[in-house]
């Protein structure tokens, strides 16, 4: 298993032995390391081994306060499963088992309809008790469906790191298509 491919398994790794350590216990690499031979990881505890860039990645977030890092866990798997909600045959699974987690269908359509439009920025400009979301280096606008929970939404895909956020001169938010958001679409 290459250790790109691995990454979730190996996140899920280190919050499993975090969580299973005491607040005033050592959790450092080497414990780590201990830990993956007697639970039986001892392929992954080669590949970290060989790796000095994740070696140096992990005893950095085991450094980490346990509430920090268990946050910090907590966060990941809410962005893999908005991830996984749409997508093929993980939908089930994703609404299962962390259904608050998972990315509307309005905000999938704003992901999708950024990737087909071909634009990357999109100006929210207030009108009427609502709002409207303009592309600005593309034609048209963001059909919202569900106006209720666009910003919701919206805050949902900057959480997520899908889209980012930034301001133009009048405080007006700029919405940022991600390379992430379209290695999603792609993926779906």
């Amino acid at each position: 298993m290459p250790i790109v491919e691995s990454f979730a398994t190996i996140v899920a790794l280190i919050g499993q032995f975090k969580s299973e350590k005491n607040a005033s216990e050592q959790a450092d690499f080497n414990a780590f390391i201990e830990w993956l031979v007697s639970t039986n990881h001892e392929e992954i505890k080669e590949l970290l081994m060989l790796n000095t860039k994740a070696t140096i990645g992990i005893k950095s977030i085991l450094n980490q306060d346990r509430d920090i890092l268990l946050e910090s866990m907590k966060r990941i798997d809410m962005a893999l499963t908005a991830f996984a909600s749409h997508t093929d045959g993980f939908y089930q699974l994703a609404e299962a088992i962390n259904p608050q987690a998972m990315l509307s269908q309005q905000a999938f359509s704003i992901l999708k309809q950024f990737n087909s439009s071909g634009a990357s920025k999109a100006l929210m400009i207030k009108i009427h008790g609502g709002a409207i979301y303009q592309f600005l280096d593309g034609d048209g606008s963001i059909e919202i469906s569900e106006p209720r929970f666009v910003e919701d939404d919206f805050q949902t895909l900057v959480d997520y790191g899908l889209l980012r956020q930034n301001f133009n001169s009048t405080g007006k938010p700029i919405y940022i298509f991600t390379r992430q958001a379209a290695n999603l679409i792609a993926q779906s």
